[in-house]
């Protein structure tokens, strides 16, 4: 008897998996990108999800509909790839926005690491002391300009 709905056991024939040399394997649940992604941003998408359906994760946060792939990593300079994955119940789910999740595509609250672990950084550093030069020049100029 076939039974084709959503929740079926399929067997399919048996795959060889290859490795990769710039491939590392991780535990269940510890995703870590083959390369740095964009930030899409800092906050999770609450997005309606169906049941069942099969939907494809940005994993390097070049998409324009973002948090889901429009294949934009095929022609960017990158090596991260979309997840597919799908849902066991229809309903709104957090799907991960600043791409470093462990529980990739789903939230599980890095973005709030993501920021302080920027912010250490050299670039980080650099890129938060420009932000506020811009920001302290634009207002010393906004007063001099009303005076």
């Amino acid at each position: 008897m076939n039974d084709y709905s959503p929740d079926s056991v399929t067997t399919f024939p048996q795959t060889e998996t290859v490795a990769l040399p710039e491939s590392f394997s991780y535990q269940e649940g510890s995703y870590r990108p083959p390369s740095l992604p964009v930030y899409a941003g800092y906050y999770p998408s609450h997005v309606y999800l169906y049941r069942a359906k099969k939907y494809d994760w940005c994993g390097c946060g070049h998409s324009w509909n973002n948090p889901f792939c429009n294949g934009q990593c095929k022609f960017v300079m990158t090596r991260n790839r979309p997840i597919s994955f799908n849902v066991a119940e229809s309903g709104y789910y957090k799907l991960c926005n600043c791409k470093m999740s462990a529980n990739a595509p789903f939230c599980n609250g890095t973005h709030k690491l993501v920021y302080k672990w920027i912010l250490k950084s050299n670039k980080g550093f650099l890129h938060a002391t420009g932000y506020s030069m811009f920001f302290l020049v634009a207002a010393y100029w906004g007063v001099i300009w009303y005076h």
